[in-house]
């Protein structure tokens, strides 16, 4: 292959790879939940990319999305190992999409399976199944690709999506999207209330249901099981409060669909937080990553 043929058959590759690349990302970081691992995977793949005659093959996405299912079920059963071992709850790494602003409908979409909830709840799965329950219920792939994509029969892939519907089914809560209005309102009333030790009114904007969960990784300091109820997430958030560096800014953004805040301290986060609201409008969930190692990918965006 002359220097002209090879230049044209790598800009080819290239050009391939990136159309799909949005999507193979989406799909690695649902899988494993973190960022670094996902664009480990897509590395992976685009070396293996880079191996294949594209004139052999048929449907570059089917191809790419089988590959990158493989590598992720892998790397998830990896992951599994750590996480038996890993100090308190388990949180996703955040991926921070912009400022709190617009309406909050627009990314419904795709949000819905991209918020720590969600991403929570897969980590029950074992990494098969949260392959064959993502490249149904989110990507809308047909079995036959599944399969393909998986190893396994339609069939089996087809009682596999059923039990881990049950399965998730049973642990769902009912969440409400509000407007970005209340939103914004929600969250900068919280944020005043924990920085000014106002408890009571901070327990006015919590359900009485609320949850938080904390990931402070084997570095930082943090609940080491979930914390639930009013006054108890309330007492909590205040005291965390009363420990933040006085440089401490927030910043409000939307974090993996749902509303979030950003705590920085000059070019350093230290915290990024994300709340999700129950259907009477008020704080029905808090997710705290505080795990250096999660945040990392963050200091420079």
């Amino acid at each position: 292959m002359n220097t002209t043929s090879a230049a044209s058959s790598d800009a080819s590759h290239s050009a391939e790879f990136e159309r799909h690349r949005d999507r193979l990302f989406g799909l690695a970081y649902r899988m494993t939940g973190s960022v670094a691992d996902a664009e480990d995977v897509l590395q992976e793949a685009w070396l293996r990319w880079q191996r294949v005659n594209t004139l052999e093959v048929d449907h570059p996405e089917a191809f790419l999305v089988r590959v990158v299912t493989r590598l992720a079920i892998d790397r998830g059963r990896s992951a599994q190992i750590r996480r038996e071992r890993y100090v308190g709850p388990w949180l996703p790494e955040p991926v921070v999409e912009g400022p709190l602003i617009g309406d909050p409908e627009s990314a419904a979409e795709t949000a819905d399976s991209l918020t720590f909830a969600f991403l929570v709840l897969l980590d029950r799965l074992s990494p098969l199944e949260r392959a064959v329950f993502l490249l149904r219920e989110v990507f809308a792939f047909p079995y036959e690709e599944i399969a393909a994509s998986t190893g396994r029969s339609t069939d089996a892939c087809r009682q596999m999506i059923r039990r881990t519907r049950r399965k998730l089914d049973t642990e769902r809560v009912e969440l409400r999207r509000p407007s970005a209005e209340h939103e914004v309102e929600a969250i900068s009333r919280m944020v005043a209330a924990v920085l000014g030790g106002d408890i009571v009114g901070l327990m006015d904007l919590l359900s009485p249901d609320v949850v938080l969960l904390a990931d402070g990784g084997p570095q930082r300091h943090a609940a080491r099981r979930p914390v639930t109820g009013a006054e108890k997430v309330a007492r909590l958030c205040v005291n965390l409060g009363k420990r933040l560096d006085p440089e401490t800014q927030p910043e409000f953004v939307r974090v993996n669909g749902t509303p979030g805040i950003v705590m920085r301290v000059g070019a350093s986060i230290s915290d990024v937080l994300l709340v999700e609201f129950a259907p009477d409008g008020r704080v029905l969930r808090i997710f705290n990553q505080r795990n250096p190692q999660k945040l990392v990918h963050l200091e420079h965006r």
